[in-house]
């Protein structure tokens, strides 16, 4: 077999260097390498240079006969180049033997059929990099990810909570006796998901968890769930929270008239509706806008809160589910101005948690002045002048 001189003496210098280092260390167990075969060519249809991690190997040339020549390096750093020999039995180390390459499927023109081409050489590469100790000892460990989503951001009292979990297996074996349990944070557990679980590497179980609301309720809760499970390297433990909220029991919806005048009656419209499917005790108050009084309702109370010029309405009603009940009363005031109406507020009593609930906007009414003018009658008016009084002197001549 005939080959090239310059390659050829390139390729010996360099297995020899190899050699002479200690290319080939003590023996290694095989298990303690990770493996990848790449396919490296100095054509586009092949590419010519392959990365895997922190390392790089590019094809220079190939001499056509089984063997080629390739450089290597770390994180941008040449380590060094070497020449492959198809399938070679002999590892070639490098990066303080951390690292080691062999060839097989290198292009040979002699085993090639009569009318094939050789433009487009290429070569298989086995990629081998040792194994840390940290990987090798938590290879045969169980690996475990765990994921909670709840159906809804906001809950009526009467909604089931659904909370969607998976369990999935990201290591590299099989996960046996895999405990779960939820805590429902005071919630009323329906269905609380499977308590052993036999997960397959690769592979998840998807399982609801079911609650519902108890008598006495708060505003929000965390549902946790929490998976343990035990391997080579003792026991684990694995938790995830997912909030939920109740939505408010009420909606309260107040109307204003925007323009009235001085003294004129501004009519005021509140609607406060239940929309839980339980009876609510409601404390409504309903402040009026300052320098305004109310003028046909007898419950007008003052002094709320402190402020003496500041009245409102106040009423405690009882409302059914989806109950919706409607005040409407009217007030006047006799400063001219923008004036800001407050917003209701409704307090529940919601199977012992109290909720204060408040409108959903503050309205502007303009009070204006109400000029009153006579309306200006136009008259010609005429001089009366005096008849005047002549004496009229007639002489007479005899003719």
């Amino acid at each position: 077999m005939k080959r090239k001189g310059n390659f050829y003496t390139i390729a010996v210098f360099l297995i020899v260097f190899y050699m002479l280092i200690g290319i080939m260390p003590a023996a290694a167990n095989e298990d303690e390498w990770s493996s990848l075969t790449v396919t490296l060519g100095t054509e586009n249809s092949i590419v010519s240079i392959v990365s895997v991690d922190e390392y790089t190997i590019e094809a220079l040339k190939f001499d056509g006969y089984g063997m080629v020549w390739l450089r290597v390096s770390k994180n941008g750093l040449t380590l060094g180049d070497t020449v492959l020999e198809n399938n070679s039995s002999s590892w070639c180390y490098m990066d303080n033997n951390n690292i080691r390459l062999k060839a097989c499927n290198v292009t040979n023109m002699e085993n090639l059929p009569m009318f094939s081409n050789l433009c487009s050489p290429e070569a298989e590469v086995v990629f081998e990099a040792k194994k840390s100790a940290d990987e090798t000892s938590t290879e045969d460990n169980v690996r475990l990810a765990l994921d909670l989503e709840a159906d809804k951001d906001e809950y009526l009292l009467s909604d089931e909570v659904i909370v969607d979990t998976e369990i999935r297996n990201i290591g590299n074996i099989k996960a046996d006796k895999v405990k779960f349990n939820v805590d429902p944070d005071g919630l009323l557990v329906q269905d609380g998901g499977p308590e052993n679980i036999t997960i397959d590497k690769g592979s998840k179980k998807s399982f609801e968890l079911r609650l519902r609301f108890p008598e006495r309720i708060k505003d929000n809760y965390s549902i946790t769930g929490n998976v343990s499970w035990e391997d080579n390297s003792g026991k684990h433990f694995l938790s995830k929270v997912v909030d939920i909220s109740v939505s408010e029991p009420l909606k309260i919806y107040k109307y204003t008239g925007s323009e009235v005048f001085i003294g004129t009656p501004a009519y005021v419209t509140v609607s406060v509706k239940n929309v839980q499917d339980r009876p609510v005790n409601i404390s409504l108050i309903d402040p009026v806008p300052a320098t305004f009084t109310m003028i046909n309702n007898s419950e007008l109370a003052s002094s709320v809160l402190g402020l003496d010029n500041l009245s409102y309405l106040s009423q405690d009603f009882v409302l059914a589910p989806e109950e919706m009940k409607t005040i409407s009363y009217s007030i006047k005031s006799e400063k001219l101005g923008a004036h800001r109406v407050p917003q209701t507020h409704a307090y529940a009593n919601l199977c012992g948690q109290l909720y204060n609930e408040c409108s959903d906007s503050e309205d502007i009414i303009t009070v204006y002045d109400n000029i009153s003018y006579k309306e200006y009658n136009h008259e010609t008016q005429v001089e009366e002048i005096s008849p005047v009084k002549t004496k009229l002197s007639v002489n007479l001549v005899p003719a």
